[in-house]
């Protein structure tokens, strides 16, 4: 890696100069691989982001390994996230497989605060949801009275926060118009990196006006795993039996539209402005 900064003073970089990293979800090594090389075809740091969804399928220590090298040999910085924790015990024991942060599923100060404090005495970040984000079964919480959230923050020492603006979690379609007054609002009670869940379904336009108004972390899967497997399925119907060949195909699938993310949400060029 070319350039070496802290991952949160990457991510208040882009809070503090109007621009949003790419989270790019990532579930096997050629996925990986893509959104590193995005990044790098960009010149513009990268979040590469594990979720414990994919920790059961390919186990926590594969992945972080996985992660772990493509941070050391890219040309950018690379941020190394486990989302979507759902506990404590998964959390820390992936800053102690070598991830620089964790997002918990709970919005529970008492929960939170305990470790976040555990992760700042081993340089890591805590990412928490002031509000719930639809996800499944989980159902989408949105707290009415924003003067709550600086406390929240305080209260459960959270490095960066993720709100709810109307996204939905595996949404294919981009028909989802974000709340830009409500981020507004809500940038205005705190200078915290705020994040966007489910943004694969959310419309261009609002995503860009997005990153210039607070959202330093854009969390994005649903289309990228799409692209990947429309490409690889494609050769496989070719008739093809050698599984490289469609899955380098998804992978430049996979690149290509994770490089036109990171465009959207105004990152391009940024880590040669970090030098």
């Amino acid at each position: 890696m070319t350039i070496t900064a802290p991952a949160l003073d990457l991510l208040r970089a882009a809070r503090r100069e109007g621009y949003a990293l790419a989270a790019l979800n990532a579930v096997n090594m050629e996925t990986a691989q893509a959104a590193v090389r995005a990044a790098e075809a960009e010149g513009a740091p990268v979040i590469l982001q594990f979720s414990q969804n994919a920790a059961r399928y390919a186990g926590l220590p594969m992945l972080a390994a996985l992660g772990r090298e493509l941070r050391a040999c890219a040309a950018v910085p690379v941020i190394l996230h486990f989302d979507h924790a759902e506990s404590p015990d998964v959390a820390w024991q992936a800053v102690e497989a070598g991830f620089d942060g964790v997002m918990l599923e709970s919005d529970d100060p008492a929960v939170l605060a305990p470790l976040a404090e555990r992760l700042h005495a081993a340089g890591a970040y805590l990412e928490a949801e002031y509000e719930v984000t639809e996800k499944g079964e989980r159902q989408a919480t949105q707290h009415q009275d924003l003067a709550q959230l600086a406390q929240f923050a305080r209260d459960s020492r959270c490095d960066l926060l993720a709100v709810a603006l109307g996204s939905v979690h595996k949404q294919a379609q981009k028909t989802t118009r974000l709340d830009l007054e409500r981020l507004e609002a809500i940038a205005a009670q705190t200078p915290l990196p705020l994040v966007l869940h489910g943004a694969s379904g959310v419309v261009e336009a609002d995503l860009e006006v997005a990153a210039r108004c607070g959202l330093s972390k854009v969390n994005v899967a649903t289309e990228l795993t799409t692209a990947f497997s429309e490409a690889a399925l494609e050769v496989f119907q070719t008739g093809a039996r050698d599984p490289r060949r469609a899955l380098g195909a998804g992978r430049e699938a996979y690149q290509a539209r994770a490089r036109a993310v990171i465009r959207l949400l105004g990152a391009s060029g940024k880590a040669r402005a970090l030098r």
